[in-house]
């Protein structure tokens, strides 16, 4: 038996049980995309066999694992872990925005999984709040529907319909490639979103120095407070100017070391959760 349980940005998520296993999964189901002719099974086929295959690379605590793809009756299926989980933009509308702690220790574990993509070649290309879940012990990104191998020339500079635009990074808006710093950017615009509560302002104009969002400063500095100097350096509009991933990292660790929050190896959860973490 299966019940509906949700939907990412390219089809319906199922709850159901595989009997041979003998384990809950959770099933999604490629919805094609409707245009002149009728359905696009073409496409669907493109993107399911797509999305599989990136995730199907990856095998990280903070990344969705998947398990089959399976074609029955002209519909397209990928089965995947099931998690019992809220989605960062679901956590942040019951809670307004996190504590700056909670956003560095979602932000720490979550560049873990982005990291290992990156490190495997696939490019995430549609990181928001939408797509990164919270278990309760676990940070993990999902939804790799739009997914691409870095340096692909099939990789399309299109940005896709299914984005949400306010977490693109500029240059892709621009119509520029695919790359590793885009995704960097859309991470940091997660996180932005996860302390302030709200999106990053549009790039409308050229910021500030230290001010990506073009903003006032100190209103930003009073809510991101020690986050802020990861955000600027995530969001800054010319990506060779950003931070890198390890950079990223280092700060948010000490950011955790400085709020006494215990941190995990890297490719394993992490050992516990921050005071009253999600409660």
């Amino acid at each position: 038996m299966a019940s509906p349980i949700g939907r990412d940005g390219v089809g319906t998520v199922w709850r159901a049980h595989d009997s041979l296993l003998r384990r809950n999964v959770a099933i999604k189901e490629i919805q094609p995309r409707f245009g002149e002719d009728g359905a696009d099974m073409h496409d669907a086929r493109r993107r399911a066999l797509r999305e599989a295959r990136s995730a199907g690379r990856l095998n990280h605590p903070a990344v969705i694992s998947v398990h089959d793809l399976l074609e029955e009756d002209g519909r397209l299926w990928i089965v995947m872990e099931l998690l019992e989980a809220l989605t960062l933009k679901e956590t942040v509308r019951h809670l307004g925005r996190l504590p700056v702690h909670w956003a560095a220790w979602i932000g720490f574990q979550l560049l873990g999984g982005l990291r290992h993509a990156h490190g495997a070649g696939v490019l995430h290309r549609d990181i928001n709040p939408r797509n990164i879940l919270l278990t309760g012990d676990r940070v993990v990104l999902a939804d790799f529907g739009i997914a691409a191998l870095h340096g692909d020339p099939d990789a399309s500079a299109t940005v896709p319909t299914v984005h949400v635009p306010t977490f693109v990074a500029p240059e892709r808006l621009r119509g520029g490639p695919p790359t590793p710093a885009g995704d960097l950017w859309s991470f940091g615009a997660s996180l932005y979103f996860a302390v302030e509560g709200r999106p990053p302002r549009p790039l409308s104009r050229t910021p500030a120095p230290r001010d990506p969002m073009g903003g006032g400063h100190q209103e930003q500095v009073a809510r991101a407070g020690v986050l802020w100097p990861v955000l600027e350096g995530l969001l800054r509009r010319d990506p060779a100017a950003r931070i890198s991933m390890g950079q990223a990292g280092r700060m948010l660790s000490a950011i955790l070391h400085t709020e006494g929050v215990a941190l995990a190896p890297p490719r394993l959860p992490a050992a516990r959760l921050p005071p009253d973490a999600f409660a």
